[in-house]
């Protein structure tokens, strides 16, 4: 009993210690890296949009051109 007591006297008190510069660092790099990864993806969405715009433009293109050479009797190779 009087163990118990004391492992949970010590874990209160260890508990209560501040944090070392050490870990406070650690969790600063640890907020860094979790905002360069967010910002990683927001410019990751946006390049995959620019991508599919690209890609309607291109096949709206590529619908025109079959068009165009389907009406003036000129094969279309792809």
């Amino acid at each position: 009993m009087l163990r118990a007591l004391g492992a949970i006297a010590l874990a209160l008190v260890c508990s209560g210690c501040p944090a070392s510069r050490a870990d406070i660092a650690i969790s600063e790099q640890i907020i860094q890296l979790g905002d360069g990864l967010n910002d990683l993806r927001q410019e990751n969405a946006v390049l995959q949009q620019q991508v599919d715009s690209l890609s309607l433009v291109i096949a709206k293109q590529d619908t025109v051109l079959r068009q165009l050479a389907n009406l003036a009797g000129v094969p279309f190779a792809r």
